[in-house]
């Protein structure tokens, strides 16, 4: 065993040896884009003074996912145009034109020639164009299209499938003597560590050396390791000779290394392999390679190993969306996102579902944190070789690209990828099984080939056949996509289905690749139902789900599905073209479930008023009640927390599970909460404004301003962010005050429904998902005088019910529910046939003025002449 070499010879050579060979600049300005096909577009003299001038990262779906009233997004082809002032060609130079994605092909034309193409939208891929350049006046031109592909993986998801150049673009020179640039996107040096311990350490470097030249070359490949004050610490070096126009292989090893600091998430110490070619005492071309120094393994009883030591992987799984700017993000965003989860205290990031951007590797290097990469090979697969051929090539582009970086420790090829089964015709079901298993014994087999370092894994979703498959038996690493207590079950049949697993696979090792619920931080409950995507339900979920995992050593780690509301298309929940199962909005706000982590996973203390999404609140009192009780909740990694309103105290509680919830008595007005626990005698603090609108119930005689906003057959509230307004959850009429007579809820229910496409860009689409079926109507008990009367009604027809009738317009003949509406005996609307006369899911929102008079309050009856009446919501406000 010796120590790292810190010989003086060695660092003089640094010095001697420090002048750039290579030259990467990236070539992201001023390019010429169409979103449309253009014949003739890759030809240099083609006129494209008429283009859009863009610059990378660029997406043309960036806009049309976003909520429009509309369905569907541009999927087809592009062009960018450009022309490369960055490049003044001279002898003896290599040049590469090097894109870190674009989706989901692309193909390049350099002066009107072809110069290459890639299938795979998460992919780096490089192209040589040295001879296709002219010495000044290049024009490159890159025809990318995102068309749907049966050959090219994912075929379907939950997530938006971008076109364009959305990642970085980059020209890179070279000397004719340098490592291979086109090893499937790579740099073409590969690091690994075959051995570490506590005490020592072994360092393998290897790649290909690229003589162009028509000449024999002699050469040193040299590796030098930097700490993290790059202050050279060993040194490797290899002679190679290169026959003219050839390929040399290298395999340098250091051997019996001390002194490291081993790499973990409390300690991410980054080292730097410096790799060089040196050819008479120049150096023709050089790469740098981070380092860290660790080891780790799987258990099937006692979870994942760091450095010999346990370590629940915890974290969250991450999509690369910005909401309005598609996935075309910057460095410094992908950065930002892992520090996000890093200040939650995780230590885990599933990138889901495709390898990202290589900002994104470097972070989680720098910042400590354990990734899970994937390639999109999601919910199905096509019967077909050069299909896959193509989920091959995408896993070995993901490996070689992310080999060198320490954070990777699990390489993935499958998520759910019997999603699609139950659509498939019963002739074609078992070649499709028998294919899906075929095709994941082939990418096993690649990705222990590629890197026998680090582990496999296959997400998995609740369903029988990966049992009767087998599919499951084949990577090394099980992960669960589960989510019991959101689409089926409830939360603590999660416990009892793992530990059902765990049974029938003793010797499996089981990780939690995705659990999660949707929240719309508009949507508040006091006693949330299962998809009811309330804050409060999503609180709950991942309060049980926490709890559970952390009890089972067995489980490895888990992911919260998802760090951040995503872009998908496709979804119509509660906002449009969103996931919002994220534990912060699309726009990276924490949604107050982060806290929970933070409190949870931090080393640091935390005090948190978890209610920061809930700040805005109105209420009615039970009856005989002056004050209006809503929970306010604290998460907390501290054994007490004491809560005072306004500098009242409300009492000290001992957290349980990170938590503690006081019932608070509200008022009209600002309410300020202050949260206290002592941590190593420091007092730690929170304060959280809340501002509480009162909504009066008993109405006989009541002399104050009347505003009752209902959001109709719901048992939670809704906050209209634009007009600060917040619609009440519903009640029953009761003599005296106001509420509905009969009817009853419509999807509200603890049974899940489908939600709906509103037709419409307005900020009420949560209001129209929900709503009271068959009902008389409202009364409101309010006193004599004028009001204004709102109401908000659509006609829920299902999306699955479109597609077996055929329907492809959103109009509809109707007949199937008229209704008339009548405000205090007079008729507003008769014979209302909303299918027929506005279509399907397109609202239909109204006021009318209305008087009070005789004590008889405003009173709304909903009269039925076919099938049963239906209102979402009703606002009755004092003129």
């Amino acid at each position: 065993m010796r120590p790292f070499l810190t010989l003086c010879f060695l660092v003089s050579f640094v010095f001697f040896a420090s002048a750039q060979a290579r030259l990467t600049q990236s070539i992201n300005a001023h390019w010429s884009f169409l979103r449309e096909d253009a014949p003739g577009a890759s030809a240099s003299a083609f006129d494209d003074s008429g283009w859009k001038t863009v610059n990378l990262p660029h997406t043309w779906n960036d806009k049309d996912v976003l909520p429009d009233g509309e369905r569907g997004y541009y999927r087809g082809v592009g062009w960018y145009r450009k022309r490369l002032d960055e490049v003044y060609v001279q002898p003896g130079k290599r040049y590469f034109l090097h894109f870190e994605g674009a989706g989901q092909k692309a193909a390049l034309y350099v002066n009107g020639q072809p110069a290459g193409t890639h299938a795979g939208g998460y992919s780096a891929f490089t192209f040589d164009i040295t001879e296709l350049l002219k010495v000044q006046g290049n024009i490159i031109a890159v025809r990318v299209d995102n068309t749907p592909d049966p050959n090219l993986p994912p075929l379907s998801a939950d997530f938006t499938f971008f076109g364009g150049i959305y990642r970085d673009a980059f020209l890179v020179t070279v000397e004719d003597l340098h490592f291979d640039m086109l090893d499937h996107g790579s740099q073409g040096v590969f690091v690994s560590t075959p051995h570490v311990s506590a005490d020592s350490a072994s360092v393998l470097v290897k790649g290909a050396v690229v003589n162009d030249a028509n000449k024999a070359r002699e050469m040193v490949v040299r590796a030098t390791i930097f700490d993290e004050e790059h202050r050279p610490v060993a040194v490797q070096e290899q002679e190679l000779a290169a026959a003219p126009n050839s390929k040399s292989r290298f395999s340098l090893l250091q051997d019996g290394l001390s002194g490291f600091q081993l790499w973990s998430p409390d300690n991410p110490c980054l080292y730097t392999v410096a790799v060089e070619i040196i050819e008479d005492g120049t150096v023709r071309d050089e790469v740098a390679c981070p380092l860290g120094f660790r080891w780790f393994r799987f258990d099937p009883e006692a979870g994942f190993f760091l450095n010999g030591a346990p370590l629940k992987l915890m974290g969250a799984n991450r999509h690369q969306d910005y909401w309005g700017m598609g996935n075309a993000l910057s460095d410094d965003q992908h950065r930002s996102d892992l520090r996000l989860l890093k200040e939650m205290g995780g230590n885990f990031i599933r990138l889901a579902h495709y390898p990202q951007d290589p900002a994104v590797l470097d972070a989680a290097d720098r910042l400590g944190l354990l990734v899970w990469e994937e390639t999109p090979l999601v919910n199905e697969v096509t019967l077909s070789e050069e299909h896959d051929a193509n989920a091959e090539l995408m896993l070995r582009e993901m490996i070689r690209q992310h080999y060198n970086h320490p954070s990777v420790i699990l390489w993935g090829y499958m998520n759910e990828i019997y999603w699609a089964h139950r659509f498939l015709n019963e002739e074609v079901v078992d070649s499709h099984t028998r294919a899906t298993v075929a095709l994941a014994r082939r990418l096993e087999t690649v990705a222990r080939e590629e890197d026998p370092s680090r582990y496999t894994a296959m997400a998995l979703h609740n369903y029988p056949l990966y049992e009767e498959t087998g599919l499951g038996d084949i990577p090394m690493v099980v992960g669960w996509n589960l989510y019991h207590g959101w689409y089926y079950d409830t939360h603590s049949d999660f416990g009892r289905f793992m530990d059902e697993q765990h049974a029938k696979h003793p010797g499996r090792i089981h990780i939690i690749s995705e659990y999660g619920a949707g929240s719309d931080p508009r949507l508040h409950s006091a006693a949330p139902e299962r998809f009811d995507f309330t804050v409060e339900g999503q609180k709950r979920f991942l309060e049980s789900f926490l709890e559970q995992i952390q009890e089972r050593p067995y489980i490895a780690g888990a992911a919260v599905w998802n760090l951040i509301d995503f872009s998908s298309e496709r979804r119509i929940d509660s906002n449009p073209h969103l996931n919002n199962k994220g534990l912060a909005t699309a726009d990276r706000m924490p949604k107050d479930p982060y806290f929970l982590f933070q409190a949870a996973l931090s080393e640091q203390p935390v005090v948190k008023i978890a209610e920061t999404n809930w700040t805005q609140r109105s209420g009615y009192p039970k009856e005989g009640e002056n004050a209006v009780f809503q929970p306010v909740q604290v998460y907390a990694n501290l054994p007490e927390v004491e809560l005072s309103l306004n500098g009242k105290p409300l009492g000290r509680k001992k957290t349980a599970n990170y938590s503690a919830t006081w019932q608070a008595p509200f008022v009209s007005g600002r309410h300020v909460f202050m949260a206290e626990g002592m941590h190593n005698g420091e007092r730690i603090r929170d304060e959280l404004a809340i501002d509480f609108v009162w909504a009066p119930t008993e109405l006989a005689g009541y002399s104050g301003p009347i505003d009752l906003p209902v959001n109709a057959g719901c048992n939670y509230s809704f906050f209209d962010e634009k007009g600060k307004t917040t619609w009440l959850p519903d009640k029953p009429y009761e003599p005296g005050s106001w509420g509905h007579i009969g009817g009853e809820p419509l999807y509200v229910s603890k049974k899940v429904g489908t939600k709906e496409d509103i037709l419409t860009v307005d900020e009420f689409v949560p209001l129209y998902q929900t709503m009271r079926v068959g009902g008389e109507g409202y009364r409101f008990d309010v006193p004599d005088g004028w009001y204004e009367v709102e109401l908000l009604l659509v006609e829920n027809f299902p999306a699955s019910r479109r597609f077996v009738e055929g329907i492809e317009s959103p109009y509809h003949p109707g007949g199937e529910r008229i209704f008339d509406i009548l405000i205090n005996g007079k008729t507003v609307y008769s014979a209302l046939d909303l299918l027929k006369t506005y279509g399907y899911n397109y609202p239909l929102r109204f006021r009318v003025e209305a008087q009070a008079a005789g004590g008889h309050g405003i009173q709304v009856a909903l009269k039925a002449q076919k099938g049963k009446t239906l209102i979402s919501a009703i606002r009755v406000r004092g003129l």
